[in-house]
């Protein structure tokens, strides 16, 4: 699984993994609904999905099991810490994350690809500042990796 990105102007990106920030990116109000589950699933068959969250609204074990989606809870004072942490475990050059929280803009800055959603949560300035891309909602996001030309178009030099 991976997704080849030839963005004129960069070297290719080749991304094998996705790290999604789950509340406020996700969620909304920690309810995932069901066009983004859907498109999540599609995107699973592209790259391997993580679903990385500090659960300010303990929805994230049922929505892992209840999606079978790899959810991992980081916990204690520097939740950015522990997610910049995590996306160099898996490689942050193959890596894309996507996330709208002041604790992701650390992920979001190391990732090969960033975007920030900027949804009916809001989005922290620290996520905007160093994301590469913005959009509405998370289906948005997840169509761009379903449909990579819209990343190239919005990437390109």
């Amino acid at each position: 699984m991976s997704l080849e990105l030839k963005i004129p102007g960069r070297e290719t990106v080749r991304l094998t993994k996705a790290i999604f920030d789950l509340n406020g990116t996700l969620t909304v109000d920690g309810k995932l609904h069901a066009n983004t589950r859907s498109l999540l699933k599609k995107v699973a068959e592209v790259l391997e999905v993580y679903v990385l969250t500090a659960d300010t609204l303990k929805s994230a074990k049922k929505i892992g099991c209840k999606n079978n989606i790899n959810v991992q809870v980081v916990s204690g004072e520097d939740t950015s810490t522990a997610k910049i942490g995590f996306i160099e475990l898996l490689g942050p050059a193959e890596t894309m994350a996507v996330g709208n929280g002041k604790n992701d803009a650390g992920m979001l800055e190391k990732a090969a690809i960033s975007i920030a959603v900027l949804g009916p949560e809001g989005c922290a300035v620290e996520a905007l500042c160093v994301s590469e891309l913005v959009v509405n909602n998370i289906d948005d996001a997840l169509c761009m990796i379903l449909k990579p030309q819209r990343l190239i178009a919005s990437l390109r030099r």
